[in-house]
């Protein structure tokens, strides 16, 4: 494992909108290929009750804060407080990983989570369990079918689209921001210049969130500490995605989707009722390719639900710890070794 970082990296200057990340342990660990990760380990409050850890992966264009945002709002705490060990990862070349060369996706979803379940194994885990919103999820998705006996003992994603074919607009978007394609990052993590004016009018925002599930101060929060700059090779990969409707490497060489038929681990399909980045016929789709159980569910009032879900709000919305972080926390209890 490697060494423990200080801790006082993450006690800098704190804004009306600066958040604080203050794991149990925090570590910066070297992967494979020369990049590095950074994990945020969590031990459970009070009682231990389940063996296995979970790690919990960020989307595209965010970071460590996505899934540990405060004391309310952090998924990494509710599990810790339900007895689970959490790992908060943050990929290669972002926040405390740190920066790195152009990469793609491939690179994360094969080096990066290898690193972080190898990490976590070394505690004395046998297995763990993985929570991913959005990118988080397609992460796992594209490990396993490389990698389908990886000790994953059950994953829940969350807004996770496996198809790119039923999300209206998603081409013409991809179409007018092809120039930033080609730089070495694209410069999403600027976005924390306005956070103090909440999120910008326009569709980028609906494709993000549904605006009245969210509180507008968590909105500013969000703004102000969780983007991060995406990579041009991640960028360049996912805008294919979107123009061919086809889930491969960088290289198109590997199909994702054919490989998770020898997969078996169980799998959570949680969707946003009013998701336009991933509704839910493009987060269902994935059923018809993993090899072991899935449970689908669909986050709306229609289906049960306080309120509809978009985007984000499946982690941030006013009513998600209450709503979707139990939802998870008993399908991961479900399927894990009681310790």
């Amino acid at each position: 494992m490697a060494d423990l970082f200080s801790r006082t990296v993450t006690r800098g200057k704190e804004g009306l909108l600066t958040l604080s990340f203050r794991p149990d342990e925090l570590y910066r660990v070297p992967t494979d290929d020369g990049a590095s990760i950074a994990m945020g380990r969590y031990h459970p409050r009070g009682e231990r009750r389940f063996a296995e850890p979970v790690i919990l992966c960020h989307g595209l264009g965010a970071n460590r804060f996505h899934m540990d945002f405060d004391e309310h709002y952090s998924f990494a705490r509710y599990l810790a407080r339900a007895g689970f060990e959490a790992w908060v990862l943050e990929l290669r070349g972002r926040g405390l990983a740190g920066d790195c060369a152009d990469f793609n996706f491939d690179d994360q979803a094969e080096h990066d989570v290898r690193t972080a379940v190898r990490t976590v194994l070394s505690t004395g885990a046998k297995e763990v369990l993985w929570v991913g919103h959005s990118k988080g999820g397609l992460t796992l998705y594209a490990h396993l079918a490389k990698n389908p006996e990886a000790p994953i003992r059950a994953a829940a994603v969350l807004g996770s689209p496996f198809t790119f074919a039923v999300q209206p607009g998603l081409r013409t978007f991809i179409q007018r921001v092809e120039p930033l394609l080609k730089l070495k990052y694209i410069p999403t993590g600027r976005v924390t210049s306005i956070a103090l004016f909440g999120a910008p009018p326009g569709p980028l925002s609906r494709y993000m969130m549904l605006a009245e599930n969210m509180d507008p101060e968590v909105v500013r929060r969000a703004l102000a500490n969780v983007p991060a700059n995406v990579a041009g090779g991640v960028g360049r990969q996912f805008a294919r995605w979107i123009s061919t409707n086809r889930f491969t490497s960088y290289d198109g060489g590997f199909d994702y989707r054919e490989g998770l038929s020898k997969v078996r681990t169980p799998f959570l399909l949680l969707a946003g009722s009013k998701d336009l980045l991933a509704p839910p016929m493009s987060v269902a789709r994935a059923k018809e390719h993993l090899g072991g159980p899935v449970k689908f569910l669909v986050a709306g009032r229609a289906h049960g639900f306080g309120a509809d879900y978009g985007h984000a709000d499946l982690i941030l919305g006013r009513r998600a710890p209450d709503e979707i972080f139990p939802l998870v926390e008993a399908f991961l209890a479900a399927h894990a070794t009681r310790a």
